[in-house]
Parts: structure tokens; C-alpha cells; sequence
């Protein structure tokens, strides 16, 4: 989809050197990709960024990336840290096409690093800044010209009196426009600003709008705000007039701005502020073309009035037109999700060749897991691309692989959560059911100083990171769980201190779940220390209580136990399924029958499994018999013993394994997907 848009957007196409008819041929809506945790928006970004760099103006900024960490120092802000990096990147030369001139912006940017005399802290954020625009933008060649920056200032203050800021603020305008701006760009900037409304002059600024701008910007709060918003629109204005004359005329490709992750706090104020300047340009269009990326689905009044595009009506392009409220800044935005891979798309990137081809069920189990997430489909790429015989992996032997000397799903999980602590918590809280048995884990596992906070801590990072909150399981995304409870099965027990070893692990949580009564729950931990007898007593137990419907997903529910740490698991559980292992088992037809019927949902449910016909059908044919062994509840496992193997062909999990639960004590809860 995006191959097709930025292209007329910028006019330029993305990989040939050929233009390409702008559209739309005003105002250019700022477009909003959206996608959860792994769903490639900085991959698709790095990538646009590569294919113009030498060709357009372009600047990537990680929004993310600054902070307001420093209150003290008030010649910043984050919103002019990312301005500050804006103009760098658009300023840069680029060899097919020159290199832009921002005076209005790169003058408001010096006036505000002006510094108080004697704030060193200020000093020295004001010489990175401006070396850094000097440097970058090209006005200055001489390195140590552009770090003296701040010496060169203080020698054309002739007398200080007691305004600490003032003079420094006029000495700072001065210098920049009479030693880097031509006579005309010099008139043209002072005019601009000296035309701006609601900047407080004084007699004190010998009523100059640039040093009134400076003094305002150090106030802070909502001042500052309102400064920021001069220098969103002194960008614009800079771009409206390079882009007028001969660049117009010729259609020159538009200036590419990539911002992601504006879903932090200074990536949301600088989208605000610029699809807000933009509305109060009214007819006077920059051309900017604006690609913003954001984690999570936008909502709320902020969005209302965006136009929500998807893959399939991208080519509405040329038609788009501010739509809505008039006046509303997001009547400029245009959001578009970032999808998983499907299964088709996935197969297709996996095949690598008639030798290296790697088998439809692999790919079908990287999909199962992934969950299409393009992040853990491309590492798992990359891993069965540098295995030696790609063919010869088995779905369940995927985790297992290793790619650069790491295992695959320690690079998704550094990738996923990057603070190493909160790493830790989590990949031990993932097998919990619930905050209630997260606690338990905490409390048995961590240190004393970590035992009270980690979980509280753990929930808000899976809420601020916009990770989905179901409360049961404790992790609620598929993709994320499967690889946290992955790594935690493959860590050595002793590697964490105190040891967290895997069965240890499961059976206090089988006994918190029993405490409560929850029994399906502690079954489920029984299972995933590897000892299956019990489950399969207790479901034979109950199989002839009435709410049959309640059984089928106290089934799934304990089915779904993650696998224990034993290399020869998946063989011996397809074993067990298919009556192999039948004379190690004691008890009557039905009570075998519920144990191959554990076994064989037990390896189906696990994420690297695609279950093949034969297992598919031996779930049927078991449900199917213990349908006639039912006194009253015959007719939902007969549905359940055609909807379960359908279900499990397409990779899903069966409507009635997670039907309604109404309580009771053979399935307290809900099951778990």
C-alpha cells in the first residue's frame, strides 16, 4: 500500500529515479501508520528514509527518543529537541536535489537557546544545539567556528545591567542573521516574525518579537507551548517559500518528514502542533509530506475526525480533501494500519528457493506463533535461512533455532521489551493465570526489594505499551506469551538468583489455584510440569456432570498448559495421542480415551503446532466416542467432535472451548485462548 502512496505524495518514485504526478495537488493530509508491538512501523519508516535519502529533503525522528528530563535547563524542550532534528535533516545536502534553507525556523531555534548568564547547563545545551544546526544545515564549515558558538555571542554584549537573558537572547539573533542569513532571507525572517500575533513585547526587548519569543519560550508551561507552535509554523512557512518560483513550476518532489513513535508524549505534542498550524494556514498549503507512526490503534475525540484508510482504499488519494468540523486539526489526518502478515504472504517470504524451501507447515507454525507479527516472522526467517538445511526443521524444533548466536525468541523478547528488568519480571510472571498468581510468583521468586512493586510494575508497562489487558491470562497477547513462557523454558533454573526452575514454577502454582479452588487452573499447572496423570484422572472424573459445555473448556483450558522443558515432549505426547503409550495407562475405555484426548488437544494448543490429519482426526473420533459414553450431554461433544478438527485445520481455537463460563467447581475462570 505504501509502495503506491508516498510516491504521488512526495512525486518521486521510491526505488527508480522517475517522477510521479504529485497528488494530492494542495494540501497534503499527514498520514498516520499505526500497528501494535513488532508490526514493522520503524522497519517500514528506516526503509522510506533509505529510498529518498539521496534524492529529497527527508528527516527521521524518533520521537521517543527525547525527554523532558531536566526542568532546570529551560533553553529546551522535547518539541525543540525534535524541531532541532527536523531542520537538520531537512537542511542536509542531498546530491539529486541541493540542500534547503530554513531561516525562520533555524532563527527562532537560536533565539530560544539563549541562556541566562551563568547557567552553564543552558550554555551547553545551547552550543550542542546550534553547532549542531550550523554544522548539519551547512552555514558553517569551520568545526571550531561553530563550537565557539557561545564565546562569539558573549563578545557583542557590550553592558549587562541586570536582565541576566535579554542581551544574550539579542546578541544570539544578531550574530546568526547578520553572519548566516543573505540580506533578503534576513528581511524576509524579521518581517515574518515582527507579523506573529500574541507575543508579549516590552520596552525591556526594546519591542523585538525574536528576544520577547526567547523570554517567553523560558517561562515555561503553556508559554512555551505557544512558542513552539511559532516555530512549528515558521517551519512550514520556510517550506512554502522554497517551494515556491521554479520549484513549484517544476513540480520538485515534496520534503519527507518521518516521525515515529507519536505516541509519546513529545511526539503527540509535535503532530498536535503541526496538523494545528496547518488549519490556521487556511489556504496557503506547505509541502510537507508528514508519515507518523503510532503503537496502538488511534481513538478518541483527538482522532474523531481523521479518515481512517485501509490497504484496499489507499488509491483515494487524489480525491482526499479536508472533511468534518471546520477548524479541526485532525480533518488533516489520514490513519492507516500496519496488518499482520496472513498466512499467504508469510509462505510466499518464506520460500527461499527450490534447495532451501522451507516446509508449508513451518510456515504455517511461524504464523501460528507470530501471530503474522512481521517482527517474529522475519527473525525466524532469518534463523531458518542460516540453518543449515532449512527443510529438515520441524515446527515444534522453531524455538530452538538460533540466528547470530542467540536464540530466536531472546532477540524477539530484547526487541518486544528492551528494559532488561522488566524483561526478567515478565518472562517469569508469564505462565500466571492471573495478578492473583503473578503475586505468588513474585513473592516465592524475586528479592524482598523487587517482591512488592514488580507485578504492579509489570501491568502498567503492558498498559503504557498498549499490549492488550485482558486480566486472564496474566499476559493477555498471544505472541508476546509465547515468547516470554519460551524463554523461560529454555533458561537453565539457576540462572536467575534464586533459581526459578520450570516444575517448581507450576506445582506452587497448582497448589495457589487448589487453595482457591480452581481446579481446571491447577490441572493446568499439573500438566505443564509434565505430569499429565492427574489432569486426566480429574477430566474423567467429571466428565459426566451435566454442563458438558463447562468439560470442553476446562479441556482446552488445561490442554493449553505450556510444554515442559523435555526435548522428546512433542514425540511422546503423539505417541500418548495415538495409543502407543495405552498399556502405561490404567483404567477403563473411557479413562484411556480422556487421556489420548489431553495429549492429542495438548499437542495441538501449543504454538508451534500445525496438527496434522491424523491428530486432527483422532480428536474427532475421541470426542466423538465419549459422546455415547455421556449420559445427557451427548449432543455438544458430538458438535465438539466435528467443530474441533476444523477448527484446529485453519489454526484456530474452537468457539466452544472458550464458551461462556458460568462458575462452578470444575471450571472457575475463563479458558485461556
Amino acid at each position: 500500500m505504501l509502495v503506491e502512496l508516498v510516491p504521488q505524495m512526495v512525486g518521486l518514485h521510491h526505488t527508480k529515479r522517475k517522477a510521479v504526478r504529485q497528488e494530492p495537488r494542495g494540501e497534503v493530509p499527514a498520514v498516520l501508520l499505526h500497528g501494535g508491538h513488532g508490526s514493522g512501523r520503524t522497519a517500514v519508516l528506516d526503509a522510506l528514509r533509505e529510498a529518498y535519502a539521496d534524492r529529497v529533503p527527508v528527516a527521521a525522528v524518533d520521537c521517543a527518543g527525547v525527554r523532558d528530563d531536566d526542568a532546570a535547563v529551560s533553553n529546551t524542550s522535547p518539541v525543540a529537541e525534535l524541531l532541532t532534528d527536523l531542520a537538520r535533516g531537512l537542511c542536509a545536502h542531498r546530491q539529486g536535489f541541493g540542500r534547503l534553507r530554513l531561516p525562520r525556523l533555524l532563527t527562532g531555534l537560536v533565539a530560544v537557546s539563549a541562556w541566562h548568564r551563568g547557567e552553564l547547563d543552558e550554555q551547553a545545551c545551547a552550543r550542542a544545539r546550534v553547532e549542531a544546526l550550523l554544522t548539519d544545515c551547512g552555514l558553517e564549515k569551520d568545526p571550531e567556528r561553530a563550537r565557539g558558538w557561545p564565546g562569539d555571542v558573549i563578545d557583542l554584549i557590550g553592558g549587562w545591567g541586570t536582565d541576566e537573558l535579554g542581551p544574550i537572547a539579542a546578541a544570539s539573533i544578531h550574530l546568526f542573521t547578520d553572519r548566516y542569513l543573505g540580506f533578503r532571507e534576513n528581511r524576509a525572517v524579521r518581517q515574518w516574525y515582527d507579523g506573529l500575533d500574541g507575543v508579549p513585547t516590552s520596552q525591556q526587548d526594546n519591542n523585538h518579537v525574536l528576544t520577547a519569543l526567547c523570554r517567553a519560550f523560558h517561562l515555561g508551561e503553556g508559554m512555551r507551548r505557544r512558542i513552539e507552535g511559532y516555530l512549528v509554523e515558521a517551519l512550514l512557512e520556510d517550506l512554502r517559500a522554497a517551494y515556491a518560483g521554479w520549484r513549484h513550476l517544476n513540480a520538485a518532489p515534496r520534503p519527507l518528514a518521518l516521525l515515529d513513535n507519536v505516541h509519546s508524549p513529545a511526539g503527540k505534542d509535535l503532530l498536535d502542533l503541526l496538523l494545528t498550524r496547518r488549519v490556521g494556514a487556511g489556504e496557503r498549503p506547505d509541502p510537507l509530506v508528514v508519515l507518523a507512526a503510532t503503537l496502538g490503534e488511534p481513538r478518541g475525540e483527538r482522532f474523531a475526525g481523521a479518515a481512517r484508510w485501509t490497504a484496499a482504499n489507499v488509491a483515494g488519494l487524489r480525491e482526499w480533501r479536508r472533511r468534518g468540523e471546520p477548524g479541526d486539526p485532525a480533518a488533516g489526518l489520514v490513519t492507516l494500519p500496519l496488518p499482520p502478515l496472513d498466512p499467504d504472504e508469510l509462505l510466499s517470504m518464506m520460500h527461499v528457493g527450490e534447495e532451501r524451501a522451507v516446509r508449508q507447515d513451518v510456515a504455517r507454525a511461524v504464523h501460528r506463533f507470530t501471530g503474522g507479527s512481521p517482527l517474529g516472522c522475519r527473525i525466524f526467517y532469518d534463523a531458518l535461512d542460516a540453518a543449515p538445511e532449512p527443510a529438515a526443521v520441524e515446527p515444534h524444533e522453531l524455538a530452538r533455532l538460533r540466528l547470530a548466536g542467540e536464540h530466536v525468541t531472546e532477540l524477539m523478547l530484547a526487541a518486544l521489551v528492551p528494559d532488561a528488568a522488566l524483561a526478567g519480571y515478565l518472562v517469569l510472571l508469564s505462565v500466571a493465570q492471573d495478578a492473583a498468581a503473578a503475586r505468588v510468583l513474585a513473592g516465592a521468586y524475586l528479592t524482598r526489594d523487587h517482591q512488592i512493586g514488580a507485578v504492579e510494575e509489570v501491568r502498567s508497562h503492558l498498559r503504557d505499551e498498549r499490549w492488550p489487558q485482558a486480566g486472564r491470562p496474566f499476559v493477555a497477547d498471544g505472541f508476546l506469551r509465547a515468547v516470554l513462557v519460551n524463554e523461560l523454558r529454555r533458561r537453565p533454573a539457576d540462572a536467575t538468583d534464586p533459581p526459578q526452575p520450570w516444575a517448581e514454577l507450576h506445582q506452587l502454582l497448582r497448589g495457589h489455584h487448589e487453595d482457591r479452588g480452581e481446579h481446571a487452573a491447577a490441572r493446568h499447572h499439573e500438566l505443564a510440569a509434565g505430569s499429565p496423570a492427574e489432569p486426566a484422572r480429574w477430566l474423567t472424573a467429571v466428565l459426566h456432570r451435566p454442563a458438558t459445555d463447562h468439560w470442553l473448556a476446562d479441556l482446552w483450558r488445561i490442554a493449553s498448559a505450556p510444554h515442559p522443558p523435555d526435548p522428546a515432549w512433542a514425540d511422546v505426547c503423539r505417541a500418548t495421542a495415538s495409543g502407543e503409550r495405552d498399556a502405561t495407562f490404567s483404567g477403563d475405555a473411557v479413562a484411556r480415551s480422556v487421556n489420548r484426548l489431553l495429549h492429542a488437544v495438548w499437542y495441538a494448543a501449543d504454538p508451534l503446532s500445525v496438527p496434522d490429519a491424523h491428530l486432527r482426526g483422532r480428536i474427532g473420533r475421541e470426542l466423538d466416542f465419549l459422546s455415547f459414553e455421556h449420559p445427557t450431554g451427548g449432543r455438544a461433544l458430538y458438535a465438539a467432535s466435528q467443530e474441533w478438527p476444523a477448527a484446529l485445520k485453519e489454526l484456530r481455537t474452537p468457539d466452544s472451548a472458550v464458551g461462556r463460563r458460568e462458575g462452578g467447581e470444575e471450571g472457575r475462570g475463563h479458558a485461556i485462548p
